[in-house]
């Protein structure tokens, strides 16, 4: 009798040897013999030997100017848009200036009529000196009836007294000498009042003077006012980007967000970050070729401007207080024409800076002291002072030599 088919037994094998067979048929239909393609950007690479590579910034040779207002109102003008080249003193944007506008001509009045008031002044001094000479010619008067009173009275004593006189006349002559003195004695008076007089509207005159300055001061800072409604730019340059809107409110100060940015773009600056492992290596007058992210065929040599001597935390890191920094980066400035790189402002860039090679590197490294430099009036010194070393060379003298003669020809 032969035996009955067993599901148990032959089915689970044959349905797992189905699955394994259908599992091997999935995993080879969907495997695709991989091929190695080229990157679509490739990766930059550097001309030199060795080098310190850095990503830098463009920025302006000026660096970024953030301007704002120092008036806040609200902007009834703006002059200019993004991309615009712009010349030193240009007016960018405006605000209300009507309030401004009325104190100017507010103070202008006080100014006319602080000079109406001195005007005046003068007059009354013209009317005043005339008024003196009168009372000096009154006094001159009286003095001259008081001498020939005094005449007459000495005349009529020496007649009375040989009875050449009548008492009557030589009382007459008395009288007539007592009220020539007391003529005389008003007309200085009125003299001394009137050069009085004199003296207090030539005071008056001195005050008027002063609010007529400090009224000319009043209204220079008006009109100073009335210009700071007007931001202007400050150096020749370009618009970077505007953000303020015609009817905003422009708030005066510092802000997060600045109304306009500008700077100057010819040449452009390459802020570059060096990491603090390889700063000792860079050297100022090493060459640097920069290439642009996105084309690295796109190349362009580089001129060393300055060093930034502060080292900093990176700029790619949050500088978040509770974080700690790991890696601190020197910043260092190179020059391009915008004409040689086309790379706009803010834009990101691979730096190769050739630098020797480390075991050279390591007999001679960098002191850190050539990011320091003299002042632009010390280096002028330095400079005459090396051309007067030069000078006494081709004398036979050596510059110890040099400072002695000249010294004694000083003396």
């Amino acid at each position: 009798m032969p035996r009955s088919f067993s599901a148990k037994r032959y089915g689970i094998p044959l349905l797992a040897l189905v699955m394994l067979t259908f599992d091997s048929w999935s995993v080879a239909s969907k495997y695709r013999p991989r091929t190695v393609t080229s990157p679509p950007i490739a990766a930059p690479t550097s001309p030199y030997d060795d080098d310190v590579a850095g990503s830098g910034i463009v920025e302006p040779a000026s660096e970024v100017i953030a301007l704002a207002t120092e008036r806040g109102g609200v902007v009834t003008r703006i002059e200019v848009v993004a991309g615009d080249l712009v010349k030193a003193g240009q007016p960018l944007f405006s605000i209300d200036d009507r309030n401004y506008r009325a104190a100017v001509a507010q103070d202008d009045a006080t100014v006319a009529s602080a000079i109406a008031s001195i005007a005046t002044i003068d007059q009354s001094l013209i009317l005043q000196q005339a008024a003196i000479d009168q009372a000096r010619a009154n006094l001159e008067g009286t003095e001259a009836e008081q001498t020939r009173a005094a005449l007459d009275l000495a005349r009529y004593t020496h007649l009375v007294q040989d009875s050449w006189a009548t008492r009557q006349r030589f009382e007459t002559a008395t009288s007539d000498a007592d009220k020539a003195n007391a003529s005389v004695a008003a007309a200085k008076a009125a003299l001394a009042s009137a050069q009085q007089q004199n003296n207090i509207l030539l005071a008056q005159h001195k005050e008027a003077e002063a609010k007529l300055e400090q009224a000319k001061a009043a209204l220079e800072g008006a009109r100073v006012d009335l210009d700071k409604t007007v931001t202007r730019a400050p150096i020749d340059g370009a618009i970077l980007k505007v953000n303020v809107r015609l009817g905003e409110y422009a708030a005066a100060g510092v802000l997060s967000n600045p109304l306009i940015t500008t700077g100057s773009i010819d040449p452009l600056h390459i802020r570059v970050d060096i990491d603090e492992a390889d700063a000792w290596r860079v050297r100022p007058g090493n060459s640097a070729v920069a290439r642009l992210r996105g084309n690295s065929a796109i190349v362009a040599g580089l001129s060393f401007v300055r060093f930034e001597p502060y080292v900093l935390p990176k700029r790619s890191l949050t500088d978040d207080t509770s974080e700690r920094v790991d890696t601190r980066v020197l910043q260092a400035i190179y020059a391009f024409h915008p004409s040689d790189f086309p790379a706009f402002v803010g834009q990101q860039v691979d730096v190769f800076i050739k630098a020797p090679k480390r075991a050279d590197a390591m007999q001679n490294p960098n002191s850190g002291l050539m990011a320091f430099r003299p002042l632009a009036r010390d280096r002028a010194g330095a400079a005459n002072e090396e051309h007067s070393s030069q000078a006494s060379a081709n004398q036979g003298l050596n510059p110890g030599d040099f400072y002695l003669a000249h010294s004694t020809s000083v003396e």
